[in-house]
């Protein structure tokens, strides 16, 4: 998904623990979604990504709705993720809102946004 990196740089901390989820045009990964469990309340959403050629036929926002509504668990409040700014309207489209400030990691602005879960 991401070609510039090689494959350990593509694993973050809590990854082995996260769940996964994934879109294939056969047996092709096409599209991927990480969620890190922070608390029985919060979850982290990480690594969202498609193939640039499958984007802009809804792969992407087919993928998150079908894992947010499989990660509705009995506690769980909050579900947010870091937003690169181009893909604000996407998720602000998914029913997040943003929350703070803009800031930088990796040399990528991004902003914070948040979930309610049982908004998912």
């Amino acid at each position: 998904m991401w070609p510039a990196l090689t494959e350990a740089e593509c694993v973050t901390p809590g990854d082995k623990k996260a769940t996964h989820f994934g879109s294939f045009d056969g047996d092709v990964l096409i599209g991927c979604a990480s969620f890190h469990h922070i608390s029985d309340k919060e979850m982290r959403i990480r690594r969202v990504a498609v193939l640039p050629q499958y984007r802009g036929h809804g792969i992407g926002s087919f993928l998150l709705k079908t894992a947010l509504e499989r990660m509705q668990l009995p506690h769980l409040e909050e579900i947010w993720l870091n937003a690169r700014i181009p893909a604000q309207n996407f998720y602000k489209r998914l029913g997040f809102h943003t929350v703070g400030e803009r800031f930088f990691e990796r040399e990528v602005e991004e902003i914070r946004m948040i979930k309610k879960a049982m908004s998912v």
